[in-house]
């Protein structure tokens, strides 16, 4: 019989092909071969075949450490004569040398059948939304490959890979993965208050650390996604583990030359096109070139976008311990952006309204087009100078550039909101055009230049991490008055200048960390560790945003950061974990935007958490509770400073509390058919009062049918529900104080998509792959408002702050994608 062990959290096959395989912690005692091998699978997420013939009744011994996958299957195997091959896929083959007999990797669909009642949940799990580690030590969900190769079109953005995680609510008004997402929130944490990580490395921009999701990385380049609902432990980096941290992987070279071209249509005009070319292993290392091009009308009216993407990366062994790493990603887009639309103009124009097609009026497209480009590279040396010590070093840049024009507001269809006045050079007024059309020119841009240290120490009770993360970022940004209705010309203002603000900031991070990965007993991990922020701030801003004054200030950050996390083994494939850990969150460049910077403390959240994960041969469970308490909340006030009057600042006020539960599970039920589901209830008010952050959900659950039996067709149906939240959470008084009360209710949504295809094998002696498949998003055809947007700039009847804005689900809408590798 045939045994194939796989666990949840799986490296995907490409990952294990090329990368340099993570160390893990092992104890396990003298017990049969096979039950280590089992346990070795588990823990460690790499497939483990064998025939139970060959293993017979041998027996491994005793096993503690930390060490690679292969090295551990090593010293199993150790006097038994077997050995370990390794399989095309990144899995590892048990095989005896003296056996003349075929490879169990060629054995027959009835071998494989007879081995389902182990294997059924473990192969279930690479194709659900999210898998749950055994070893977590807090709230963790995995997107493995085959689920984004599945379940994803290529030129998707992020925020459609983890819209179905657990306490994750993302939105795109402009189609599935088209445009950027309105919204990601993460426990109710937005966008800017949790970290995100490109192969380990934080990147977030300048101004409040959010992300452009169209700007960042197509499905088609990653190998993976890990949700951490958690500020980490020590050695988890960035300057927003705030909320918690998404992590990308990039996609790992091929084992043998490939190309594979790949394309989508579909709704909306959307065509796409890319080419995946692999070397295999060469003297110049592994190398993958990925690049793509996609243009769609989009959902919205006048809401069109173009992008080109490409990807290279080359993996070059060094030598037996030493690999090198070369990294680069571009990405450059070119869309019409919108700004949401007042209820009045749904019912008037349709569900899909965006903008408008009347140079006359604010919401002409033709006024509001963007450009963004960012890269990404990096050089990443990983060796191992003895058995006991191994070093990683991550050399990296990576920027991002955003040219835009836009009306001064683009949900605005009233012509008597038009209208330009000129002034001079003195502040003098000279003309007024009541029917030009006002806007605005803006560019921001910066470059992130840093390094990712790391040391690991394995000794006898565990391992000593050490390392630390340096990161310069130079950014400039400014934006003036045009009349749009005059070709762009600049339009003074009456500080006798165009510009609304012109600013340059250089902002400094350094991050060392200690952690100590203790295993007192066996089954147990404990991870103390301390953590250490500085964050410095270099403000120079030749016109402020809001007092069109110069200033030039610094201000610097400081946080330490302690955290202890345990995760116990309890039974084979049940495991209990703990956390407290503190976050940190740097003032926002909003902050500095003020009459007054103030003394502004970074926001902090001390982080309670619990859960338990259980992995048995039909179904996989987890559940956590979390409590969450966030302080130093940053608010903007009026102050009274003598001598000089009242003032704008920044203050730290109140906090919030953010409590819930999380559960997260998945059955199989045999010959490929599984069910997956997450429920998660989300509770995050302000202190002291009954007032709910806005954004928050207060429930989110993901639950789908899936089937894929390995042998080429493939099915998913996945739901979404989003519960009900609130679009603001706050105001600001007659005195000019912020103070807490929520706003523009939005009601709850439930969407599902529909994904099937065919994976055809080995066709034709030439091509190797060739698979088909739709992809159906919000099948049933929702249109329900999804979120609240804003407010329009100008006063209207019956809304003196400007009528509200929102955001609808974009329908139904269908894609088609076929791929083929050759050879």
């Amino acid at each position: 019989m045939l045994v194939v062990m796989t666990v949840l959290a799986g490296l995907p096959p490409a990952a294990a092909d090329a990368a340099t395989p993570a160390a893990i912690t092992v104890h396990l005692p003298a017990q049969p071969l096979a039950d280590s091998l089992e346990d070795l699978s588990r823990i460690s997420g790499r497939d483990i075949l064998f025939a139970s013939g060959v293993i017979g009744n041998r027996r491994a011994p005793a096993l503690d450490g930390t060490l690679g996958v292969e090295e551990a299957a090593s010293r199993l195997l150790r006097g038994s004569g077997l050995r370990t091959v390794r399989q095309h896929d990144g899995g590892l083959l048990i095989e005896d040398p003296t056996d003349a007999t075929p490879h169990p990797a060629a054995s027959t669909h009835a071998t494989r059948h007879d081995a389902e009642d182990i294997t059924v949940i473990r192969r279930a799990e690479r194709l659900a939304p999210s898998t749950v580690p055994l070893t977590i030590t807090e709230p963790t969900s995995v997107i493995q490959k085959r689920f984004i190769a599945n379940n994803i079109i290529p030129l998707a953005s992020v925020d459609d890979i983890i819209k179905f995680q657990p306490s994750i609510w993302s939105q795109n008004p402009n189609g599935p993965g088209i445009g950027k997402a309105e919204t990601i929130s993460l426990r109710g944490f937005q966008d800017g208050q949790y970290n995100m990580t490109f192969d380990g490395i934080p990147f977030g921009d300048a101004s409040d650390l959010h992300h452009t999701t169209s700007s960042l990385f197509i499905s088609h380049f990653l190998d993976q996604v890990q949700v951490d609902r958690g500020p980490g432990t020590a050695s988890t980096l960035g300057n927003a583990t705030f909320g918690g941290t998404i992590g990308f992987d990039s996609r790992a070279p091929a084992k043998h030359f490939g190309v594979t071209p790949y394309g989508t249509y579909g709704s909306f005009n959307t065509r796409a096109g890319g080419i995946e070319i692999d070397s295999g292993k060469t003297g110049f290392g592994a190398m993958v070139l990925d690049m793509q091009h996609e243009e769609t009308d989009g959902y919205l009216t006048g809401s069109a976008e173009r992008r080109s993407n490409l990807l290279f990366k080359d993996v070059l062994d060094l030598g037996a311990h030493t690999t090198l790493t070369l990294l680069t990603t571009y990405d450059k887009e070119w869309q019409y952006t919108t700004q949401g639309a007042t209820l009045a103009d749904y019912a008037k124009y349709g569900d899909n309204y965006g903008l408008c097609f009347n140079r006359a009026l604010q919401c002409y497209y033709g006024y509001n087009p963007s450009t963004y480009q960012s890269d990404f590279s990096y050089v990443n040396l990983k060796t191992r100078f003895t058995p006991w010590l191994t070093f990683e070093n991550k050399l990296y840049t990576d920027g991002f550039v955003h040219d835009y024009t836009e009306s001064t507001d683009a949900s605005q269809n009233d012509p008597s909101a038009n209208g330009v006045t000129f002034y001079s050079a003195t502040g003098r007024k000279l003309a007024t055009d009541r029917t030009d059309v006002p806007g605005k020119y803006a560019r921001a841009a910066f470059r992130d230049y840093g390094d990712t240290m790391k040391f690991r120490a394995r000794t006898p009770v565990g391992d000593v991490l050490l390392g630390v993360w340096a990161d310069v970022q130079d950014d400039r940004r400014y934006t003036y008055a045009i009349d749009l209705s005059r070709n762009g010309i600049p339009v003074p203002g009456k500080t006798g200048t165009a510009f609304n603000y012109d600013i340059s900031d250089l902002n400094t991070t350094v991050q060392p960390y200690l952690e100590f990965d203790w295993h007192p007993l066996r089954g147990m991990t404990i991870k103390p560790g301390i953590k250490y922020s500085y964050f410095h701030r270099d403000y120079d801003a030749s016109i402020n945003k809001t007092t069109k004054q110069p200033l030039n200030t610094r201000q610097t950050f400081t946080s330490w950061q302690p955290s202890i996390a345990l995760n116990q083994i309890i039974l084979p494939g049940w495991s209990a974990y703990g956390q407290i850990a503190r976050g940190f969150l740097a003032p926002p460049m909003s902050v500095f935007q003020t009459q007054d910077v103030g003394n502004v403390q970074p926001e902090t959240t001390l982080n309670y958490q619990v859960g338990t994960v259980l992995q048995k041969k039909r179904w996989t469970l987890s559940a956590d509770a979390y409590y969450i308490d966030f302080s130093n909340y940053i608010a903007s006030a009026r102050i009274n400073v003598p001598g000089i009057g009242m003032e704008s600042t920044s203050v730290n006020s109140s906090g919030a509390i953010y409590k819930g539960l999380e559960i997260e599970g998945q059955y199989a039920i045999g010959a490929g058919v599984s069910l997956y589901g997450n429920y998660s209830v989300n509770d995050a008010q302000y202190k002291h009062t009954r007032i709910r952050v806005a954004e928050t959900p207060n429930v989110l659950a993901s639950f789908g049918l899936l089937y894929d039996n390995g042998t080429g067709p493939y099915f998913s149906l996945i739901g979404k529900f989003v519960g009900n939240h609130w679009g603001l959470d706050s105001t600001t008084d007659s005195a000019g104080h912020t103070v807490f009360a929520n706003q523009y209710r939005v009601g709850s949504t439930t969407t599902a998509d529909l994904a099937l295809g065919w994976h055809f094998r080995h066709l034709a002696g030439f091509m190797s792959d060739l698979t088909p498949s739709l992809k159906i998003a919000n099948l049933f055809g929702s249109h329900a408002i999804s979120d609240f947007a804003g407010n329009q700039s100008a006063a209207s009847k019956g809304y003196p702050d400007g009528a509200p804005l929102y955001w609808r689900l974009s329908g139904r809408s269908v894609f088609f994608n076929l791929s083929m590798t050759l050879p």
